[in-house]
């Protein structure tokens, strides 16, 4: 009784993991590039830029140089077997298909939870201006619907503008992706278990052939008499 507890303590912990959403966080707001970690839709750690030390944690002491090795004599070195695949083209394809099949997967399942994208046209040249201003809101017209259509997005927020009197555009973006660890793990996956498949079948092809190889003693086949 007390073991199916655990068991099941144990199943419920790694279903609440799985369920739960990480990512990250990109922006570039103010001139400043920052990348953040995400989960469960807050950012947890800050990969870029590092945030400053505060001075309380102990210098880091300097690596210890690591010895050479020194090369093995004559006669002593052996040849390390190592593992070699023989892939026809037709194992190629299926091999990229089940990969970029498993990426299509995993992309389709990742939830924006913040979009942000602020734009003023500007510069010398007030027609250049003008222009780069219309192509910029053609192409979001244009990308809007298939990006609403593909991703679930929570917070969005848009916004172009032009300025005739700045010499530079300015831009902001920010976007915020998770994903559930239990879909990662999925896509992984289907990845995996795709290319051991064809991986099975490629050894099992060079273990046949080899045979046919040793059967036929290296000799040619005889012609046939008319």
């Amino acid at each position: 009784m007390v073991a199916l507890i655990i068991l099941g303590v144990i199943a419920l912990l790694i279903t609440l993991i799985m369920l739960i959403p990480v990512g990250a966080d990109v922006g570039y707001e103010g001139g400043v590039f920052s990348v953040s970690a995400v989960a469960c839709g807050m950012p947890i750690v800050r990969l870029f830029p590092k945030p400053p030390e505060d001075g309380t944690k102990p210098p880091k002491h300097p690596r210890k140089e690591r010895k050479k090795k020194e090369p093995p004599a004559e006669g002593e070195a052996k040849p390390k077997k190592k593992l070699s695949f023989d892939f026809t083209p037709d194992e190629l394809l299926a091999l990229l298909k089940k990969v970029l099949r498993g990426f299509g997967k995993l992309g389709r399942k990742f939830k924006v939870d913040r979009f942000l994208l602020r734009f003023t046209a500007a510069g010398d040249d007030p027609y250049k201006t003008a222009v780069t201003y219309n192509y910029v809101n053609a192409a979001l017209s244009s990308l809007g619907p298939i990006c609403a259509k593909r991703f679930q997005v929570d917070d969005c927020e848009v916004m172009t503008a032009v300025d005739f009197t700045a010499d530079k555009m300015n831009i902001d973006f920010g976007i915020a992706m998770t994903i559930r660890i239990g879909q990662i793990f999925g896509a992984v996956n289907t990845i995996l278990f795709g290319a051991l498949g064809i991986l099975i079948k490629n050894k099992l092809r060079l273990v046949k052939e080899k045979r046919q190889n040793k059967g036929g003693n290296g000799e040619a086949a005889p012609l046939e008499t008319i």
